[in-house]
């Protein structure tokens, strides 16, 4: 509070006006509030470029990954091949039915690749949803207390209710008339 009365005392002296504890305390939580709904704001959309950036960081993942998973592929046939022509079996349907097998295990990686890629980019969006909605519910907390701290400073603006004394009491605390 020693704050609050020397800050006071500063711009009574500097302004010649009567300033308040309460005003000067009003002031500095709107200030604080202010600040806060800034500060949230950004770290709002600090968090949403991060998301962003994550995003971007899985799908060069899964680019690259794909991309092992054909050249693994291509040697792997062309491995199958090689062996296939030694032996003398090239245009079989054994070796047909292995390089078709190939094939579709990679087909098989690839989707399994994208969905999972999928469902990271999803997470990682959720997640900075989450934060949004976390720094706004900070901003409303803030706001609210502010809020509730000008009301009970604020005088009642109901009337308060006074009884009138009756006209006779008996001595038993009962009001007769």
């Amino acid at each position: 509070m020693a704050i609050f009365t020397a800050i006071a005392g500063g711009i009574t002296a500097a302004t010649g006006l009567a300033v308040t504890g309460a005003a000067v305390a009003g002031t500095v939580a709107v200030a604080g509030t202010a600040y806060s709904i800034e500060q949230g704001q950004r770290a709002a959309r600090a968090q949403r470029a991060a998301a962003s950036v994550q995003q971007r960081i899985q799908q060069q993942q899964v680019t690259r990954q794909r991309r092992q998973a054909i050249r693994a592929n291509i040697m792997r046939r062309q491995q199958a091949r090689a062996q296939a022509a030694a032996l003398g079996v090239a245009d079989t349907s054994m070796v047909a039915g292995g390089l078709t097998g190939l094939s579709s295990q990679l087909g098989a990686n690839l989707g399994f690749g994208s969905m999972l890629s999928g469902l990271g980019q999803e997470y990682t969006g959720l997640t900075g949803q989450a934060a949004l909605f976390g720094a706004r519910s900070q901003m409303g907390a803030a706001i609210g207390q502010l809020g509730f701290g000008f009301a009970g400073r604020l005088p009642s603006a109901a009337p308060t209710p006074t009884s009138a004394p009756l006209p006779y009491t008996m001595p038993n605390g009962l009001g007769v008339g």
